[in-house]
């Protein structure tokens, strides 16, 4: 397992309020900003962290749909896995899990989430407003998480 790991929810991170699109089918993922897939790209460009999913998304696409969504909205991360399906209301639990599983660990990772709080995560989940999703103003927090 690379050394830095990204846990990233998709509804209000990877999108916002303007750009979240209702899927027009089932299945289709929502719309990824391209503002938000930016600042994602900063993040994996300083750290080599690479991404795994903890969006409920997760539950309704295969993981080769997600990475294709990821890689034709530009984002440069390599989407690596996601996390178990566990307890949807506690999504710390679900990376906790994930964390468990690894014959070797991450040395530095972070929850970027907008909705749930992450006890079982302390000090590793940076939030984002869903009105504005993953921006520059949670760079320094996330790029902290990451810091070697």
């Amino acid at each position: 397992m690379p050394p830095k790991v990204i846990f990233l929810d998709i509804d209000g991170v990877m999108n916002n309020i303007g750009t979240r699109a209702e899927p027009e089918r089932p299945g289709m993922l929502a719309c990824l900003d391209p503002d938000n897939v930016a600042v994602l790209n900063q993040i994996v460009r300083a750290t080599g962290a690479v991404v795994v999913l903890s969006s409920s998304w997760r539950l309704s696409l295969p993981l080769a749909e997600l990475r294709a969504s990821f890689a034709a909205a530009g984002c440069e991360a390599q989407v690596v896995g996601i996390t178990p399906d566990v307890d949807g209301p506690r999504r710390g639990r679900e990376i906790r899990a994930w964390l468990d599983a690894q014959p070797e660990p991450p040395t530095r990772y972070v929850a970027i989430d907008d909705q749930f709080d992450m006890p079982e995560l302390p000090g590793h989940l940076v939030k984002t407003c869903r009105v504005h999703g993953l921006t520059t103003r949670e760079l320094p927090q996330v790029l902290a998480q990451l810091a070697d």
